[in-house]
């Protein structure tokens, strides 16, 4: 299995725009994309895709899109779930901060992420 943090250090490597990652193991084949933008990354999805449906794979997994560049998938984000009372937590995690900047930012699990790095 291919990590998208792998996939990024990879294109980030090669200073490349798109990346698209074949490789085989003793538990079959695997396919891994990456995009610098997002218009990037659904471009880079799409040629995995074609990959994959060359290379005769299930229709159902050749339809990949990129992870959401929003705050709950990045590596920066923290949760805040409140305090934990006797009937549970006060909070769902819905709203947190990132931690990128110096100083914690408050922001949304649903916002656009500015500082996006993937959850490994």
């Amino acid at each position: 299995m291919i990590s998208i943090a792998q996939a990024k250090h990879i294109r980030e490597m090669l200073n490349a725009t798109h990346l698209v990652i074949f490789a085989v193991d003793d538990n079959g084949q695997h396919v891994a994309t990456h995009g610098a933008t997002e218009a990037q990354a659904r471009e880079a999805a799409q040629a995995g895709n074609n990959l994959k449906s060359a290379l005769d794979w299930p229709e159902n997994l050749c339809r990949d899109k990129p992870l959401q560049r929003k705050c709950s998938n990045c590596t920066f984000y923290k949760p805040d779930y409140g305090i934990h009372c006797f009937n549970g937590w006060t909070g769902d995690g819905s709203k947190g901060h990132c931690l990128f900047e110096p100083t914690r930012v408050a922001t949304t699990a649903d916002s656009k992420c500015h500082h996006f790095e993937p959850k490994a």
